[in-house]
C-alpha cells in the first residue's frame, strides 16, 4: 500500500461535529493536517487501502484523493498552445 494525500468532506447536516468526525478519521488512520471549518473539510494522509475506512465515519460525505500534477512537459505545451511561451518554467 503507499500512502496518499486526501480531502475529507464533511456532510452539511454534520460539521457541528467535525472535530468529533475529524477524531474518527484519526483513530481509522489519517495523519490529519488541517481542519477546513468554513468549507466542512479535513485534509491528510492515509494508506490507500484502508480509505473506505473512511466513509464508513457518520457525516462523512466524500473522500476525494489528490492526484500528481501533470508533468512539465504537458505544462510546457499547455503554454505553448495558449501562446504564453514567455511564463514557461525553464524555456
Amino acid at each position: 500500500m503507499s500512502r496518499v494525500n486526501v480531502a475529507v468532506a464533511v456532510a452539511d447536516e454534520a460539521t457541528g461535529r467535525l472535530y468529533e468526525i475529524a477524531a474518527a478519521c484519526r483513530a481509522l488512520g489519517l495523519d490529519h493536517t488541517a481542519t477546513l471549518a468554513m468549507v466542512g473539510v479535513l485534509t491528510g494522509s492515509m494508506e490507500s487501502g484502508d480509505l473506505s475506512k473512511l466513509l464508513a465515519v457518520p457525516g462523512v460525505l466524500a473522500v476525494e484523493v489528490e492526484h500528481e500534477f501533470p508533468s512539465e512537459i504537458s505544462v510546457k505545451t499547455l503554454c505553448r498552445r495558449r501562446g504564453n511561451r514567455s511564463r514557461v518554467p525553464g524555456s
